[in-house]
């Protein structure tokens, strides 16, 4: 498939949901199984009702085929995530520290977990959902920051920066031109005022 150009230096969601798989969750064995020896990610052995991290693919087929259940990462909770929700409110130019998948683990649980989690799923979207709102709109407020030579976005997931990145990257090649354009008639201005001088 063609991307248009504005979209080629971008992941697409599903690239970044499958990045998010990668990551390890705590699951509860139903049963006991051996060891796994996979190119990327060796699997550890499984044995029933013991506690074991493994990535979130193979948690999520196991709890498919009804072999697991999964352990709600630490932060995904409704107390936790009210709480980071006032912590943005109250620091308007900084971003609460959550994990770099934060959103597409959460969605991903949500969906193929929902039994698994401790809180109402519906009150956990609905906090996730204003969280990405708030985080959204200090992102874009912190675009006005932006200058020709960095940008600070410290804090955001990589769902957020790759939501940013087409424009950022638009924005800052004008800005890096404007300014080489600005500094190279300073430095003309300036050799110009030296020969005039030398003229007296």
């Amino acid at each position: 498939m063609v991307l248009p150009t504005t979209l080629q230096g971008n992941l697409m969601p599903a690239e970044i949901n499958f990045l998010a798989e990668n990551e390890t969750v705590t699951i509860l064995p139903r049963y006991s199984m051996k060891k796994i020896e996979l190119i990327g990610t060796p699997i550890p052995p499984l044995r029933a009702m013991r506690r074991e991290k493994v990535p979130l693919w193979v948690a999520l087929i196991l709890k498919s085929q009804d072999k697991c259940n999964i352990v709600p990462p630490k932060w995904l909770n409704l107390a936790y995530l009210k709480e980071k929700h006032e912590e943005e409110l109250r620091k308007p130019n900084q971003f609460s520290d959550l994990p770099w998948h934060w959103q597409e683990i959460a969605k991903i649980l949500l969906a193929r977990a929902q039994d698994d989690l401790s809180d109402p799923s519906h009150q956990l979207r609905s906090v996730i959902q204003d969280l990405r709102e708030i985080r959204l709109v200090k992102s874009r407020k912190g675009l006005k920051e932006l200058n020709e030579s960095n940008i600070s976005l410290n804090g955001l997931s990589l769902l957020e920066i790759n939501e940013l990145r087409p424009f950022v990257l638009g924005v800052m090649n004008k800005l890096r031109s404007l300014h080489e354009t600005t500094t190279t008639s300073k430095e003309v201005d300036e050799d110009m005022a030296e020969v005039s001088d030398d003229d007296y």
